[in-house]
């Protein structure tokens, strides 16, 4: 109980974080160069999965393999052992000696088919250059990022044992937060200023946290003032 009070102390701590994503994606979309090559390729992969997903019968079985995998592999990067691994169309499940929010949690905000993709293509390009067909790997990277955003939004609901045992508010935040790191990344790229990017994430961040704390300051006063006037009447 006391885990999951601290959860959600922490959640609530990391409220002006994703003001602050938010803050940072409205000021960085019109920096964007949206006519690049590559990111063309990229909106392209992904409306090719988006129209499969909405059309096409789920490959369901697919997701399932790639979100054990993740909490497999989440779980021996935390040191622990995986003593079984259960994949169908239904659904699965892992047995692990380690317990962890990153491992309940990653399947969530790791898009494991697009890492792997990365992975494969980096292999190859290493032997034999893959230089004129990076269009591919773009094409690739948005096909798996939005074949990860549907199948994760899709599966956030209140029976999904995973976000009930972390507790649903941090849950919520941590994989909100971290998929929005990963579109504030992709944003970044496409303004040509990555550190420039950082720094209007970083103002945008500090600017949240001290107006939070501001109101939270004016808030307590308020109740002290209010407190104080019904004592003395």
């Amino acid at each position: 109980m006391a885990a999951k009070f601290l959860k959600f102390l922490i959640a609530l701590a990391l409220i002006p974080f994703i003001a602050a994503e938010i803050r940072t994606f409205i000021d960085l979309v019109p920096q964007g160069q949206w006519g690049d090559a590559w990111i063309l390729s990229f909106g392209a992969g992904f409306a090719a999965w988006f129209l499969i997903f909405l059309f096409l019968p789920r490959a369901m079985w697919l997701y399932v393999l790639g979100h054990e995998f993740t909490h497999a592999l989440a779980a021996m990067l935390s040191g622990g052992k995986v003593s079984a691994f259960k994949v169908t169309s239904k659904g699965g499940h892992i047995m692990t000696d380690k317990i962890s929010w990153w491992i309940a949690l990653s399947p969530y905000f790791v898009p494991i088919y697009a890492l792997i993709w990365i992975g494969l293509w980096l292999t190859i390009d290493f032997y034999h250059s893959l230089r004129p067909w990076q269009p591919v790997l773009y094409f690739g990277l948005g096909f798996f990022w939005c074949f990860h955003l549907t199948f994760t939004c899709s599966m956030l609901h209140p029976r999904q044992t995973d976000l009930s045992g972390e507790g649903y508010i941090f849950s919520g935040v941590v994989i909100v937060s971290f998929n929005l790191i990963t579109v504030l990344v992709l944003l970044a790229i496409l303004t040509h200023d990555f550190s420039g990017s950082c720094r209007i994430f970083l103002h945008r961040t500090v600017q949240c946290y001290v107006f939070t704390g501001r109101e939270i300051v004016q808030g307590l006063g308020w109740l002290w003032n209010m407190w104080r006037t019904r004592g003395n009447a």
